[in-house]
C-alpha cells in the first residue's frame, strides 16, 4: 500500500488516478540514496509529465504485470510489482489532508542481491527512509528482534515472512501437514 496526499484543489494526485485507471502500480521502497529523488517526486507536476525524468531517475519495466509494463525505479533494492485491489480515502481539512491509500496485492517481488544477508532482505543495507510529519524523516539503520512470547508455530510462520512456513502452516490448518522443519 501506499498514502498518497490530494492536491490543494482537491483532486487525486496522477499516481492514484493512473493505478485506478490501469490496474497495477509498483512499490519502489524509498532509501537514504534516494531521498532527494523522492522529495522530487513529490511535487505537484502537470498531468502527465514524467516524475522520473524530472527527478533524473533511471527506470526499468516491470516484468509480472499483466498489460503495458510499469515502470520501476532501478536504483531501489527493494520493489513490489502490486495489481490494484481498491484506494480507502480519509477524510482530512480542507484544503489539503484528504489522503487516498491505495492497496494492491503484490504478484512480484525484486530484491537486490546486495542488501541480502543469509537469504533475507537486511533493512540495514537498504537505509530506508519514513515520514514522520511536518518536514521530517527518519532513516533506518539499525534493527533489533524481538519475539512475541508463547509458541505457537502457526503465528510465528506467519510473522517471519517465509513463504514455505507459511504454505506449511496452511497446510497445518487443513490438517494435510506440519509447520516444524519448514525452512
Amino acid at each position: 500500500m501506499f498514502a498518497s496526499n490530494q492536491t490543494p484543489d482537491g483532486t487525486q494526485k496522477d499516481t492514484v488516478r493512473n493505478v485506478e485507471a490501469t490496474g497495477r502500480f509498483v512499490w519502489n521502497l524509498a532509501t537514504w540514496d534516494l531521498r532527494e529523488a523522492v522529495n522530487i517526486t513529490a511535487a505537484q507536476l502537470p498531468y502527465g509529465e514524467d516524475e522520473f525524468v524530472a527527478a533524473g531517475l533511471e527506470s526499468e519495466p516491470s516484468r509480472c504485470l499483466k498489460g503495458q509494463p510499469v515502470a520501476m525505479v532501478k536504483a531501489s533494492p527493494v520493489k513490489f510489482e502490486c495489481e490494484y485491489h481498491s484506494t480507502l480515502r480519509l477524510p482530512g481539512n480542507p484544503p489539503m489532508g484528504s489522503v487516498d491509500v491505495v492497496i494492491g496485492k503484490v504478484v512480484g517481488v525484486h530484491i537486490a542481491d546486495e542488501v541480502l544477508t543469509d537469504g533475507k532482505v537486511d533493512v540495514r543495507k537498504t537505509k530506508p527512509i519514513a515520514r514522520c510529519g511536518y518536514y521530517e524523516y527518519a532513516v533506518v539503520e539499525d534493527t533489533f528482534e524481538m519475539r512475541i512470547p508463547g509458541n505457537d508455530q502457526l503465528l510465528m510462520a506467519g510473522l517471519e515472512g517465509s513463504a514455505k512456513k507459511n504454505r506449511a502452516a496452511g497446510a497445518v490448518e487443513s490438517g494435510k501437514g506440519t509447520v516444524d522443519g519448514a525452512v
